[in-house]
């Protein structure tokens, strides 16, 4: 059999976790995977895998040839992509990953003009508040907001995420504006639930000076989008990434508090998978959302307009 269908079939029961998976992709079984990749071994003299009855794990040598043949697949798919393309001309499927809220605002609305440099790109692009792992859903590029736990992956910073601690003005007229983060023990505080310490609210003063408050109120969700529609309810306060609330601030629907007191900024960063080389459609991806993101001014400088 073919050694390089072989080894997409490899690369694919490794990405993917299990035989079921790639077998339904090429509409074939189970067992001729399974098949396809002892045959690879066989070819090769070593086991790759170790199977049990519910999943499989890479042996050293199964590594070491996976991340070889991903390189190589990368390269002949880099070359399929440039004997095809014209006068500099990029195409191929990106499958992009997206907290929800982020992809929402400032991707979706960027798509028109980056199809317009690149037409031949067509994109793949799930939103998802939570954890998702590239190699298993088979993702190019994921954006990460926040300090990465990952170290495994590749990752490029190309923004900051400032934040901000915000409620609507008929929630302040209502309660109160708090003036020093200790003021919110008083108030219902909103709590969005993928930060890693999600109740602990961190702040620096003008002086650089740590504060941080243990805050508690009636609602908590997982969801960035359930939190910034109950902040415009009047529901309480948040603590949130300026950048979901730029249209609502300059509105006057949502209104930036504690000036004095500034949560410490995230980066935002996009990462890859490390045994994949960046694709000229990933670059063009990557480069045409960092020079974006530095003109934008929900990511850039709204920080300034909240002080």
């Amino acid at each position: 059999m073919d050694r390089l269908r072989l080894m997409e079939t490899f690369v694919r029961v490794v990405e993917s976790g299990n035989f079921s998976a790639v077998a339904r992709e090429g509409r074939t079984t189970q067992s001729a995977v399974s098949k396809q990749v002892q045959a690879l071994e066989a070819q090769l003299g070593t086991r790759l895998l170790v199977r049990s009855t519910r999943s499989h794990a890479l042996t050293e040598a199964g590594q070491m040839y996976y991340e070889r043949c991903r390189q190589v697949l990368d390269t002949l798919e880099e070359a399929r992509i440039e004997i095809h393309r014209s006068e500099k001309e990029i195409s191929g499927l990106l499958r992009v990953a997206a907290p929800v809220a982020f992809g929402r605002l400032h991707i979706v609305p960027r798509l028109k003009a980056f199809y317009e440099r690149h037409p031949k790109i067509s994109i793949d692009l799930q939103l998802d508040d939570g954890f998702v792992d590239l190699v298993s859903a088979g993702i190019d590029v994921a954006f990460r907001v926040g300090e990465l736990k990952d170290s495994r992956l590749i990752a490029r910073r190309i923004g900051t995420a400032h934040r901000a601690t915000l409620a609507s003005p008929g929630y302040l007229e209502q309660f109160g504006e708090p003036q020093h983060p200790d003021d919110l023990l008083k108030h219902n505080c909103l709590v969005y639930t993928g930060f890693t310490h999600i109740n602990e609210w961190s702040y620096l003063d003008d002086a650089q000076k740590l504060h941080a408050v243990k805050v508690h109120g009636n609602l908590q969700s997982n969801s960035s989008e359930a939190i910034r529609q109950a902040v415009l309810e009047g529901l309480g306060i948040s603590y949130s990434p300026l950048w979901t609330y730029g249209s609502d601030i300059r509105a006057g629907r949502a209104k930036p508090i504690l000036a004095r007191f500034r949560p410490p900024p995230l980066p935002l960063n996009v990462v890859f998978q490390p045994a994949r080389r960046p694709s000229l459609k990933l670059n063009s991806f990557v480069n045409f959302f960092a020079e974006a993101f530095s003109r934008d001014p929900d990511i850039a400088q709204m920080l300034n307009e909240a002080s």
